[in-house]
């Protein structure tokens, strides 16, 4: 078997090597033995063996995998259709995350020749993959919903491009969070994130604030947010709410990307990505004249929406407990549920402020627990029917014993 699968190489297929070395994975070329006849170029670089060093040894002693002491699938006589992600060892210690795909190759009369083990290395995935999970419990955004994991499965792929992006959701949907999660799982993770909200602010010092101030006298300039931002992503929260004129300076830095600071003969070249959100339509704000109608078109390049808790579906009860969790945590409370008459009472709310409502019910009711249980006594005065709720109940044996049911 070892001379055919020689004879393959070196006669029959001359430019097999050639062609294994151009894949931009590792591949392993097996004999039925599981001992190793070649390594491409790329599985060299990933385990630090040579072709030379490793051909004759069993695969065991160079790819050094979890899933050679566990299931390991060269013994079988079908080989699994898909890949297994465990990871390896390789010459230099360092543990790299893989998927190892074995595909049997067989000849013109379907008899085996050899094995391919395919070995892609999944390092850079479980990059994004632990950049999105640094924000955790109350900075990551999550949910379960379609429309949510939809929209979560953007995230990576938004994240790997500098494209303004445009965030719009009611208030409270967690526009921010999102912002975060894509600065995060993007390129620009290690630089700064910074968030700037557009209220009210004399135009002076919002020019100031916004695109950095040159001291007078020493010339010194001071920075602003896009200065503060180099490197990393610029996110303005509810855009709407700059002036006309600041607006001006946001198109001219995506067309140019460059920033006037106050009192600066000549502009800063930045290097920011710039996101920006808003609770409205964007639409009905240029038809209000209050957002620049060019603006607009650039910084919505990319474009997701946050929809309402309501809109959510499964979501609303997901949330409710895992902020319910997360504060019973906080509070080092033994808190293990919520009544089913408390249940309904929340879930019956309209949730004008979506998420972040929610999120505030569970900590105030968190907080005032005093059993293992949410009661309906715990949730915040201002939800509607609460006071209906609360009324005592009707008389008799019968009722008593349904209102203990209810809590």
């Amino acid at each position: 078997m070892l001379k055919r699968i020689e004879e393959l190489i070196g006669n029959d297929c001359p430019d097999l090597p050639g062609l294994l070395d151009g894949l931009p994975m590792g591949v392993a070329l097996l004999d039925d033995s599981g001992r190793i006849l070649m390594l491409n170029k790329a599985l060299e670089a990933l385990t630090g063996y040579s072709r030379e060093e490793a051909r004759g040894l069993p695969c065991r002693h160079v790819l050094r995998s979890q899933a050679c002491v566990q299931g390991c699938p060269h013994g079988r006589e079908d080989l699994p259709g898909t890949g297994i992600e465990t990871d390896c060892i390789n010459r230099h210690r360092r543990k790299i995350p893989v998927r190892i795909t074995p595909v049997r190759v067989t000849d013109g009369n379907n008899q085996p020749v050899c094995v391919l083990d395919v070995v892609e290395d999944l390092t850079a995935l479980r990059e994004i993959e632990a950049r999105l999970s640094q924000a955790t419990g109350q900075g990551q955004i999550v949910g379960r919903s379609p429309a949510m994991e939809k929209l979560l499965r953007l995230v990576p792929v938004i994240a790997q491009h500098d494209s303004p992006l445009l965030i719009t959701g009611e208030t409270g949907t967690g526009k921010d969070l999102l912002a975060e999660s894509v600065h995060k799982a993007s390129p620009r993770s290690r630089e700064p994130f910074v968030r700037f909200s557009c209220g009210p602010m004399p135009p002076e010092l919002l020019d100031a604030e916004l695109f950095g101030r040159v001291q007078g006298g020493t010339g010194e300039l001071k920075p602003g947010r896009f200065q503060q931002a180099q490197g990393g992503t610029l996110y303005l929260s509810e855009i709407a709410d700059l002036p006309l004129s600041q607006q001006s300076s946001l198109v001219r830095f995506l067309d140019e990307g460059v920033v006037l600071p106050v009192g600066a003969g000549k502009t800063v070249r930045v290097n920011a990505r710039l996101m920006a959100s808003t609770a409205e339509s964007p639409e009905k704000l240029v038809r209000d004249g209050r957002l620049r109608e060019d603006l607009f078109h650039r910084i919505s390049a990319i474009r997701l929406h946050l929809p309402r808790l309501k809109e959510r579906g499964e979501d609303l009860g997901f949330l409710l407990h895992h902020y319910l969790s997360h504060y019973a945590a906080r509070f080092k409370k033994n808190i293990t549920g919520i009544s089913p008459k408390a249940l309904r009472l929340v879930c019956n709310h309209d949730f004008p402020g979506n998420v972040r409502e929610l999120k505030n019910i569970m900590e105030f009711a968190a907080m005032v627990c005093i059993g293992d249980k949410i009661q309906i006594e715990h949730l915040p005065g201002h939800l509607p029917g609460l006071l209906e709720a609360q009324a005592p109940p009707a008389t008799g044996r019968k009722s008593s014993r349904k209102n203990a049911e209810e809590r």
